[in-house]
């Protein structure tokens, strides 16, 4: 078996994971359980603070990893979970991702909720040669791979889901569009991936309107944007600031569709818009419609699973698509740690396992996660393909599938 990991043969893809006594893993084991080498994973996620309802899930996911995993006795290592808040201040993510390393000595940081918090921890984990797996979606945390060597991450990318989101709306015949997104990292990359899409696609982008996540009014934006005589709004936020654009849209009078990114593919987006929100489309990952995909569609089986999985703990319809983010970083690292000792990584020289999770992340082949199948290389440091994008629409409080 190859040091690559291949589907057929994977010990750590979550369909296996999930089922006790179904992993065949490399022998690597001392012989006396005292002994076993330790992993060693920072989950740094934004539990409070304006990212909060994001964070909120990914720190489920988090903990469902962490109950599931940290004590369990037939893996030839421990995974030991050293978990913070960072309060979604990019500030106090870099402090704790520079106490993960340096006092808590993590092979992985799983860090963070949002792009600022994910961009600005970049230049540490590089320095530390420490390998980072974000849960933010804007590509520039990853690209190009070459100056961010260390860093990974686990969602869908906004140009994969904007290529899937503006074909749907140039066969709905839209051809004239706005922009009403947040004005930091996160918009910004959101924006940039647009105009690129756009102008692909042969669509005018016509108006761009931009808010802070703090604001609470949105009404001189919506207002400019149903003046501009537009064919569809496209919202690139999070809750709460996605929902209250939304709802300035439609309170100045604006009655044309309106579609929104990744950031509102969360059952909090419609636990706080209700009705409000009925009718937006919503670009989003498999997790939030594994129940209405194709029953041959190969990540049917890895959902189904995970959901129940998590349901089980947390409720039955809480699991969403930021959940699965997390648990897939969590698993990632895990899976990457295998690979690496096989290899020959050295469990005791914890600088040079460090860069061996690194290169063992770059030869993941065919993973199927939650958020879709992961090909990761020195040269993508997402992996994912449009396997992991579908489009949504809001009915009755729920993501509905739009079979495309």
């Amino acid at each position: 078996m190859t040091t690559t990991t291949k589907r057929a043969s994977i010990a750590f893809g979550i369909s296996m994971l999930l089922t006790a006594g179904a992993i065949a893993f490399f022998d690597f084991s001392p012989a006396i359980a005292q002994e076993k080498p330790e992993l060693r994973i920072a989950a740094i996620i934004a539990v409070t603070g304006p990212a909060s309802a994001l964070g909120a899930p990914e720190r489920n996911g988090v903990e469902l990893f962490d109950k599931t995993w940290s004590n369990r006795e037939d893996l030839p290592f421990k995974i030991k979970v050293i978990s913070y808040d960072d309060g979604s201040d990019p500030t106090k993510s870099v402090s704790l991702t520079r106490k993960a390393i340096e006092e808590d000595k993590v092979h992985v940081v799983v860090c963070c909720t949002t792009t600022p918090s994910s961009m600005a921890i970049v230049d540490t984990v590089s320095a530390a040669k420490v390998t980072m797996i974000s849960m933010a979606s804007s590509a520039m945390i990853i690209e190009p791979a070459s100056a961010r060597p260390f860093t990974f991450k686990t969602p869908t990318s906004d140009r994969l889901m904007l290529q899937r989101t503006l074909d749907y709306m140039k066969r709905q015949g839209i051809k004239k569009i706005g922009f009403f997104g947040l004005e930091d990292a996160y918009g910004e990359g959101g924006l940039k991936e647009l105009q690129i899409v756009t102008k692909d696609i042969g669509m005018e982008l016509a108006a761009t309107e931009r808010f802070a996540r703090q604001d609470t009014n949105f009404t001189p934006q919506a207002l400019r944007l149903k003046q501009a005589g537009l064919d569809a709004v496209y919202v690139h936020a999070i809750p709460p600031s996605a929902n209250l654009s939304h709802e300035a849209l439609k309170r100045v009078g604006y009655t044309g569709p309106i579609y929104h990114g990744g950031g509102s593919s969360i059952n909090a987006f419609v636990d706080i818009g209700k009705a409000n929100v009925e009718g937006a489309i919503v670009g989003v990952g498999a997790m939030n419609v594994y129940d209405q995909i194709k029953k041959d569609n190969p990540l049917g089986p890895v959902l189904a699973k995970f959901a129940a999985l998590y349901d089980g703990v947390y409720g039955k319809g809480k699991v969403d698509l930021f959940a699965g983010q997390s648990w897939d970083a969590m698993m990632l690292a895990v899976n990457a740690y295998q690979s690496a000792a096989a290899a020959g990584a050295k469990a005791d020289d914890l600088a040079a396992t460090r860069i061996a999770i690194k290169d063992a992340m770059e030869r993941t082949n065919e993973w199927p996660g939650v958020n879709g199948v992961f090909n990761i290389t020195p040269t993508d440091h997402l992996g994912l393909d449009k396997r992991s994008t579908f489009l949504s629409q809001i009915k009755g409080g729920k993501f509905v599938l739009i079979e495309e």
